[in-house]
């Protein structure tokens, strides 16, 4: 068995026993680096325009999240770098995990951003009742997410905190019981310029407060089965 097979089948076994699977180092800081010096301009014009004229971009207090397909067409640059929306690594890991083409396909391609004056996410998933095959069952993944942080990830800034195994539960408990759970033990990631998340869409998470006065981004692309429909 080669050293990427080896690899390959490692990060495979993390995702399904936690839900995400955290791959460090994996883009070069450097890229990770020109896609934030690309991105923070419109960030903050996207949060002006936002605050003046659109809340619903807004998730809650200094938290905003936007559509980056646009821009990756317009600007190009880092952005259109397949290493972002269409990386042959994480689309191989997707197809192990959805199965193989054409059975899914690429969803939304949006920049999270968190800034300072933000607050508590509710726990939540990312996975919609009308693409959950059956809400009451034990969950089979039909939704997965690519995360790249733009910054460093730390408690300060507000790095994204899981409940590691919940993408195994049922839709309805996650969405309909969870909050009479009397103890729930989270996990939040210390994450460097380079690491990247890969996530099931039905693994509990939430955002946490930014401290800092430096925005905190995060770019997502999210992968489907045939059967998920909406963004």
């Amino acid at each position: 068995m080669s050293d990427d097979t080896g690899l390959r089948q490692a990060r495979l076994k993390e995702f399904r026993l936690n839900g995400f699977v955290i791959l460090r180092g994996f883009l070069p800081a450097e890229y990770v680096a020109s896609l934030w010096e690309q991105l923070l301009p419109i960030l903050r014009g996207e949060k002006e325009r936002g605050d003046r004229e659109d809340p619903a971009n807004r998730r809650g207090p200094g938290r905003y999240s936007f559509d980056m397909s646009v821009y990756a067409k317009l600007l190009g640059g880092p952005l259109a770098d397949p290493r972002y929306r269409e990386n042959p690594v994480v689309e191989d890991l997707v197809e192990a995990i959805l199965g193989p083409r054409p059975t899914w396909g690429r969803g939304w391609s949006r920049v999270e951003c968190v800034f300072k004056g933000s607050e508590h996410m509710g726990w939540h998933s990312d996975q919609v009742r009308d693409e959950t095959p059956d809400p009451d069952a034990p969950n089979r993944t039909v939704r997965v997410t690519y995360n790249i942080p733009l910054t460093d990830f730390t408690w300060a800034n507000g790095s994204t905190e899981f409940i590691p195994g919940t993408h195994l539960q049922s839709w309805s408990f996650l969405n309909q019981s969870f909050l009479d759970v009397p103890n729930v033990h989270v996990v939040q990631p210390v994450l460097m310029r380079g690491d990247v998340i890969l996530r099931d869409g039905n693994t509990l998470h939430r955002g946490v407060p930014n401290w800092t006065d430096v925005p905190r981004a995060m770019l997502d692309q999210t992968y489907r089965t045939a059967k998920a429909s909406g963004p």
